[in-house]
């Protein structure tokens, strides 16, 4: 065998075992390291989602409130985890308590289903009634996300006018 020979056949298992190596690494970060979701994305998934209960005198009757969650949805579309990231500390358990029984289509990657981290926005109405944000539009998009209603009975809400220039 030539020194040459010798050089490229050593050239070649090192190449097999490095590409072998960064396969292996591939898969493992697929099931080891949890992706980032855009809620939106998401929100489209979305397959039950159970209504937040409005606290008793959480909010006054004319009033708006917005819970933010960072959620954790596993491999089969279940809420595995969710942390409170923002609105009133007054809903943040009633939010918490409803999202872990939301479920979702589960989010695909290379044909495999993994877990997810995601955003979830919840909107309450002061007269008790609390939604998503966003939520699927049954069309295999989703509607949402413009909202500053106000519950029923209380008018239209303020009114912002835009001038010219």
């Amino acid at each position: 065998m030539t020194v040459h020979t010798y050089c490229r056949s050593i050239f070649r298992i090192v190449f097999f075992v490095s590409a072998l190596a960064n396969c292996s690494a591939q898969d493992g970060g697929i099931s080891a390291k949890t992706m980032e979701v855009p809620e939106t994305v998401m929100a489209k998934r979305l397959e039950h989602i159970v209504a937040p209960k409005l606290p008793a005198g959480a909010l006054q009757k004319c009033s708006n409130a917005m819970v933010i969650l960072k959620v954790t949805v596993d491999e089969k579309g279940k809420v595995s985890d969710a942390e409170f990231v923002s609105g009133f500390d007054e809903l943040k358990d009633s939010a918490m308590v409803a999202i872990k029984e939301w479920t979702y289509k589960p989010y695909e990657h290379h044909g495999h289903a993994i877990a997810v981290h995601t955003s979830v926005s919840i909107f309450y109405l002061g007269d008790g009634e609390s939604f998503p944000v966003y939520m699927p539009d049954g069309k295999g998009g989703v509607k949402g996300g413009n909202m500053t209603q106000l519950a029923p009975g209380c008018g239209s809400g303020p009114v912002i006018k835009r001038t010219p220039g």
